[in-house]
């Protein structure tokens, strides 16, 4: 019995964080309250708060949600022995793919901490975003290794600019009403061979 009552609750818990996403998406920060996650939830507001205190609480889990999915999905691709150039890419699609599913709520927090000028939320998403590129700089180093990519590139400013490539393109996408259109997968794709021409030799 105490096991159901666990699983209850964390399926319960999934469902806040899923509805606090989907105001953030549609609806925008400021429709992020209690009493909107409740109704979309049908809970009273009383019974939320035993589960989370807070719209900070709730803000905060968000952030840590994002830290555990987006490295899950893209771990495994880094694991591979495959191609640097073939890595790159695959995180690229595989990160367009998750930022299509969370309706790019993920950029929309990084935004949003700068607004709301929490230092423990700043603090947060610059270390999931150091994370990020510290993986995408070790991917460059391969590819230099390796013969693959040009030895003057700084991979730095490269890890950064492919980070930034992922933000454009989500920023279109979620300013094209969320539709995986064929102009976006077109635009996906020439970005890419734009970066690619850059690192190759």
């Amino acid at each position: 019995m105490m096991s159901t009552n666990r699983k209850s609750k964390s399926i319960r818990r999934e469902e806040i964080l899923c509805s606090a996403r989907n105001i953030i998406a549609l609806k925008g920060f400021e429709h992020l309250t209690v009493r909107q996650i409740a109704k979309d939830v049908r809970m009273t507001e009383g019974a939320l708060y035993r589960h989370f205190k807070s719209k900070r609480e709730i803000i905060n889990l968000l952030i840590d949600d994002i830290d555990v999915t987006l490295m899950q999905t893209i771990e495994p691709i880094v694991k591979k022995e495959i191609d640097p150039l073939i890595k790159l890419e695959h995180i690229l699609t595989s990160h367009i793919a998750y930022v299509e599913k969370r309706k790019a709520t993920s950029f929309m927090l990084i935004n949003e901490t700068l607004n709301l000028k929490d230092k423990v939320f700043q603090r947060k998403m610059l270390q999931i975003m150091h994370s990020y590129l510290k993986i995408i700089n070790n991917i460059l180093l391969e590819g230099i290794r390796s013969g693959r990519f040009r030895m003057d590139i700084n991979v730095m400013s490269a890890s950064i600019l492919f980070f930034g490539m992922v933000q454009s393109l989500s920023t279109f996408w979620a300013m094209s009403g969320f539709k995986y259109t064929a102009s976006l997968k077109s635009r996906i794709k020439d970005s890419f061979i734009v970066y690619k021409n850059g690192i190759l030799k």
